[in-house]
């Protein structure tokens, strides 16, 4: 292998002009010398090494230039990146699930009657983000008497939006679980029909499957109780009253059209009977 001068050479006196053939030698020895300056801590002195050239102007900006070239590279290769330092385990969408959502709406979204927490498994991201960021902003989950509203206004005050975003994507991967009770002891469900396609269905879709062009959730998945909790809320103004809850006023008028106890059993049991049904064993194996 050739060896070429060392960079001490380069402070020599002042020598004649060079020819051409020595300046293509000269420009390949600057780029070698650089290299060999970029890896040392020699580095540090360049403004110094420059301005103690005796070479001709062009050849010192040649230098300067190899030497900036050649020092990001030398840097990216002694500190090469850590892939798994790019991601962020606190926007893992399971795994907020897992810690913040699962205590009380289970381990698959399905609610806990118990804790009156209802199944959210299934319910689309942009819904849930919705509500998430209602609850953030104190547009739901304000009134005293809202004792689960409240609870979940704390919770989601403690996710940032990011976290509410990936949060929302995973529950809408999970899979839809009807309710155990799809029936309703008392409700009429041809009136409830009726009631549903009069003043349910323009948003919520003939199904119940819920219009993201309305911002509309699905309502099949979700318990019977917690639909009466809900319309019962709409209609004495515990949610949907706060002036910036668009879709929550929207619903405050339509509970308004249920006049009595009859009305909203019929309502509510017709829903369930939107569910799909369930695949659970009565023998709970």
């Amino acid at each position: 292998m050739q060896t070429f001068a060392p960079a001490s050479c380069l402070f020599s006196k002042p020598s004649p002009p060079p020819t051409s053939a020595s300046l293509d030698l000269g420009c390949v020895e600057l780029g070698i010398v650089s290299v060999q300056l970029a890896q040392s801590p020699v580095i540090m002195q360049t403004p110094y090494i420059i301005s103690r050239l005796r070479l001709m102007p062009s050849l010192c900006r040649l230098l300067f230039f190899s030497l900036t070239l050649c020092c990001p590279f030398a840097n990216a290769q002694q500190a090469p990146i850590n892939p798994s330092a790019t991601v962020d385990p606190t926007l893992d969408g399971a795994q907020l699930f897992k810690n913040t959502c699962a205590v009380c709406h289970g381990e698959k979204g399905q609610g806990k009657d118990e804790l009156k927490t209802p199944s959210i498994a299934h319910q689309p991201a942009y819904y849930v983000k919705n509500q998430l960021t209602s609850f953030r902003q104190y547009r739901r989950g304000v009134s005293p008497e809202d004792t689960q509203g409240l609870i979940m206004s704390t919770i989601a005050k403690a996710l940032k939006p990011e976290q509410v975003e990936a949060v929302a994507k995973h529950i809408e991967t999970l899979p839809l679980i009807p309710p155990k009770q799809i029936t309703w002891e008392g409700a009429d469900l041809k009136e409830g029909q009726w009631l549903f396609e009069m003043r349910c269905m323009e948003c919520h879709r003939f199904n119940g499957s819920g219009e993201i062009a309305f911002g509309s959730p699905p309502l099949i998945g979700l318990q019977g109780w917690y639909l009466t909790a809900q319309l019962e809320k709409f209609k004495t103004g515990k949610r949907g009253t706060v002036p910036r809850d668009v879709n929550g006023a929207k619903m405050v008028f339509t509970s308004s059209f249920i006049e009595n106890d009859q009305m909203l059993k019929d309502i509510v049991g017709y829903l369930l009977t939107l569910n799909p049904p369930s695949q659970t064993s009565p023998f709970g194996d």
